[in-house]
């Protein structure tokens, strides 16, 4: 039986994925995805346009990865 995976709210979701950043360092768009999931928590919207939103505010930083087949994200 899976557990239902809580909405976080945008502040506590943006606080989530900075934090993550800072522990690990920089993460592809499902990394973060995962490690939320593991927490059964999920961001408001789609992770990788949330993480959109997050770098058009200039909370983190974003880039086209090869290596990772997708987004690879930071903190500034």
């Amino acid at each position: 039986m899976s557990v239902a995976k809580a909405v976080m709210s945008e502040g506590d979701a943006e606080a989530f994925v900075i934090g993550l950043l800072n522990r690990k360092g920089p993460l592809s768009t499902m990394q973060i995805e995962v490690l939320a999931g593991k927490e059964h928590k999920r961001c408001p919207d789609q992770t990788v346009i949330f993480l959109m939103k997050m770098k058009k505010k200039g909370l983190i930083r974003g880039e086209a990865s090869l290596e990772s087949k997708g987004w690879l994200w930071s903190v500034p």
